[in-house]
């Protein structure tokens, strides 16, 4: 019996450790007891990605060989930066024309000077706003991972006081058909093992982790431009793009590829090599139902995310500060703090 008991209780295990909730698609209607993420609720971090001709972001410069000669004593990094803007025209023609007329009182210089400056503004503030979208994402399956956690105690918790329930109801039945003295031991043993199974599977229920599952629609995936290297939606923006797309130091890895092997870090570590194709499914996919450990690992990416697209803000920083230096008041260009 005892045998027969163990080989139960380690089928039950097995079966639900076994049975993954995730899926790589979402249902039309989610399972009872899942949470949700809704499309409604996602639409609210979105930053607006429709583009006017008037505004698209002009394709790198094409550069001669004296605006090369004007951007020579440019910082690498900000060189970078420059690039990823297309202000290596611009900025070239005004260096050369702050050079003519260092006193930067003439029409034209300002006019430059606005330029350059309205370009770098428009590009930091889609920064910010992809930021925000990030940030905001991510405080969602934040929420979604608090609420699996309240669900999974408070089941906890049901289970155990039901337990609990359980085992002093039926010692207090036996308890009193055996001070009757008129019942059959049989009835009494028959209550007792009655209520120690059902008191024991109460127990094993509160034990086991609950298979909780979040349904998660996300069409737009800010995951699969940096895993296919090619933005043709423009989730992101271009600049911010290119510079993701461009490495910081000559034998360096791109941002994009940086991301790319920290994100594979992340699912390696979190999920077993058996499930990584589904997850990778998910993760990189439009939606599907989640468990705990899932979408904890496609928070954890995001955090990734979000700290590439700080590094850029800083190189946007960068550039500010350059240009604040070699168009001030300063004899010359010189490489930021």
């Amino acid at each position: 019996m005892r045998a027969r008991s163990r080989h139960a209780l380690a089928i039950a295990v097995l079966f639900a450790t076994a049975c993954s909730p995730v899926r790589a698609s979402v249902p039309a209607s989610p399972p009872r007891g899942a949470v949700r993420i809704t499309p409604a609720e996602s639409a609210d971090c979105m930053r607006p990605t429709r583009r006017f001709t008037s505004d698209e972001l002009p394709p790198p410069d094409a550069i001669d060989d004296a605006q090369a000669a004007e951007l020579a004593s440019v910082p690498p990094p900000v060189r970078r930066t420059i690039r990823a803007l297309a202000l290596e025209q611009r900025l070239a023609s005004l260096l050369r024309a702050h050079r003519d007329d260092p006193s930067g009182r003439s029409v034209d210089l300002v006019a430059a000077r606005l330029q350059v400056v309205m370009r770098i503004s428009s590009v930091e503030i889609e920064l910010d706003s992809l930021l925000f979208e990030a940030d905001c994402t991510g405080d969602q399956m934040e929420a979604a991972l608090r609420e699996l956690d309240r669900l999974e105690r408070r089941q906890v918790l049901a289970l155990t006081i039901a337990s609990i329930a359980v085992g002093a109801a039926t010692g207090i039945a036996a308890g009193v058909l055996d001070a009757r003295g008129n019942a059959p031991g049989a009835a009494i043993g028959g209550i007792g093992i009655g209520g120690g199974l059902a008191t024991a599977g109460l127990g094993i229920g509160a034990l086991m982790p609950r298979r909780g599952r979040v349904s998660f629609p996300h069409a737009r995936n800010l995951f699969v431009p940096i895993a296919d290297g090619d933005d043709p939606q423009q989730l992101y923006p271009p600049a911010v793009f290119r510079l993701l797309a461009a490495p910081r130091d000559a034998d360096a890895p791109t941002p994009r590829e940086e991301l790319l092997a920290q994100w594979n870090e992340i699912i390696d570590e979190a999920i077993p090599e058996r499930d990584r194709p589904l997850a990778r499914e998910v993760l990189f996919g439009t939606g599907g139902l989640y468990d705990a450990r899932l979408l904890d690992v496609r928070e954890r990416m995001y955090d990734v995310l979000e700290s590439q697209l700080n590094a850029l803000d800083r190189d946007i920083e960068q550039l500010y500060g350059y240009f604040a230096i070699v168009l001030g008041d300063q004899d010359g260009p010189a490489a930021p703090g």
